[in-house]
């Protein structure tokens, strides 16, 4: 764990403490980060049934997913070169990649493969398959959702050495890239791929995919994770919103609902269900786009971060599992700053406005249920921005829309899993970057970047991470009020979910592999 993180306690103990003592006196179950983890022995088979937020939207082609729930699914049938470890601090396990070396200059990739690994449909892992899955990824007429993470990769320069063994020149230097893979995004698929009929080296089959409805799989019997998955069946049910999802868990019509508001915790019964808290340093920005007025000032975006009364947000919006947040994301990133907290000002936002020739600003803030405990920060800081007269319109969209909107609206909600700054930059923060939303783009940060990439020497990588996160503090786009804890409830019979502490996805990543059903 990072010095800062040490310091800070992320998500303090003291304020768990008493948020989950409240809770339990309401009658609901007390939350534990532990509660179905990974207590007695695995027991194999059954059907596991998990209820996520879905739409007509969702696809599955692993290279494309952007959701919770198409990355859930996705990481079910296919997997990475790497994987995220669960605990902190935030590092990688080796999946596929045997082996990953980067050069002395951070400009040469040399990737490994496991041997003896199977595609469902029975073809072997080779240096074909990785060489493929990039090509495709890095498509410029259709990059997939991972082109700007990997784009350092020169798709002309990707070598194979042997039959499981690729050697990749970077177009520039790139001494994060091992941290790069992990998601469903970056999913190594086979030559023969096809997306109406999705095969992967993944823990489960797919026998069944209608958007908004549902999926179902069967364990793949020769998964390279020996004895994985314990289970026999997985089914994902959609649903419309939490409502129904939570009528859903309390039938047994479901074993789990992830992501979920807080504010469901008290609903569950004193006994037969279990909630599992994952603490992190996940957050849901609220994001202004800076092309134009009135975002393009970076006084009008100082002024509307100095609206939020950020432990009022943690306690309302979350019911106090969280912590506050001082603009800036990453905070296990090991160069996180040090700087002032941001406090709650309304006089000064109010000034800020109206020099900028905004007082009195009505804007509309678009958001969705599509991750627990939006819509309830929405509105905490709605409620907040009365104080300096402004006006926060707060557009409640279906997933779809919200989703289908992603660089549209100029004011918005969204959620991201801790990591490092320098893995999320290029994405976020950089122009033309994939979920660059603000349209934020910083020449100067953008060259701080390039400097990180070009040194392996971890002190100096720290030290532009922290300038880079500084930049954000300052004048970046986001207002970053909190991390939040993510939220699952289950029934007590689901044992092996493992909390991702290291980037606080829900339901241990969708790891079904690792869970299983007691009688």
């Amino acid at each position: 764990m990072s010095p800062r993180l040490s310091r800070r306690s992320l998500l303090a103990a003291g304020v768990g403490t008493a948020t989950l003592a409240a809770i339990a006196a309401c009658g609901g179950n007390s939350p534990s980060p532990s509660a179905s983890a990974s207590a007695g022995t695995p027991k194999r088979g059954g059907k596991l049934r998990v209820g996520v937020i879905g739409s007509s939207g969702n696809i599955y082609d692993p290279h494309f997913t952007s959701s919770d729930t198409d990355q859930g699914r996705g990481q079910q049938i296919a997997d990475s070169l790497a994987l995220l470890a669960p605990d902190l601090p935030y590092r990688r396990e080796l999946a596929l990649a045997e082996s990953f070396e980067m050069n002395a200059d951070a400009t040469v990739a040399t990737i490994r493969l496991r041997s003896g690994v199977e595609f469902h449909h029975g073809k072997s892992l080779t240096a074909d398959d990785l060489i493929f899955s990039l090509q495709r990824i890095l498509d410029p007429d259709n990059p997939g959702r991972a082109a700007s993470s990997l784009a350092s990769i020169d798709p002309n320069g990707i070598k194979k050495l042997d039959n499981l063994t690729v050697e990749l020149t970077l177009k520039t230097p790139d001494s994060l890239l091992p941290t790069r893979w992990g998601s469903s995004q970056t999913s190594i698929l086979p030559t023969d791929f096809d997306p109406a009929k999705p095969v992967g080296t993944g823990p489960w089959v797919m026998q069944s995919f209608q958007a908004g409805a549902r999926s179902t799989y069967t364990a793949f019997p020769n998964y390279w994770r020996e004895g994985q998955p314990y289970l026999d069946e997985l089914e994902i049910i959609d649903f419309a919103d939490n409502t129904p999802r939570m009528a859903a868990l309390l039938a047994g019509q479901v074993d789990a609902i992830d992501g979920v508001d807080s504010t469901l915790i008290p609903q569950l019964p004193p006994s037969g269900f279990a909630t599992i808290i994952t603490k992190s340093g996940f957050y849901q920005p609220i994001t202004m786009r800076v092309d134009s007025p009135p975002f393009s000032d970076p006084n009008v975006r100082l002024a509307m971060k100095l609206l939020v009364d950020r432990e009022q947000m943690v306690q309302q919006a979350y019911s106090g599992l969280g912590e506050i947040a001082n603009d800036m994301p990453c905070p296990g990133d090991p160069g996180y700053p040090d700087l002032p907290q941001r406090e709650q000002d309304i006089e000064q936002a109010k000034s800020l406005l109206k020099n900028a020739g905004f007082e009195g600003l009505t804007i509309t803030l678009n958001t969705s249920a599509q991750n627990g405990g939006m819509v309830n920060s929405a509105q905490v800081y709605a409620e907040q921005a009365k104080a300096a007269g402004v006006t926060v319109n707060i557009n409640i969209q279906d997933a779809a829309t919200w989703s289908a909107n992603h660089k549209e609206d100029q004011f918005k909600q969204n959620y991201w899993a801790a990591g490092l700054v320098g893995g999320s930059w290029s994405q976020r923060w950089s122009e033309g970057g994939r979920s660059n939303e603000s349209l934020w783009n910083d020449a100067e940060g953008d060259e701080i970047y390039s400097q990180l990439l070009s040194t392996t020497d971890e002190a100096k990588q720290a030290e532009y991470s922290g300038q880079l996160l500084t930049k954000l503090y300052e004048s970046g786009p986001d207002i970053i009020h909190s991390f939040k804890s993510n939220v699952d409830l289950t029934t007590d019979k689901l044992k092996g979910v493992i909390p991702m502490e290291s980037n606080g996805w829900n339901l241990g990543s969708w790891r079904y592999r690792l869970m299983w059903l007691e009688s």
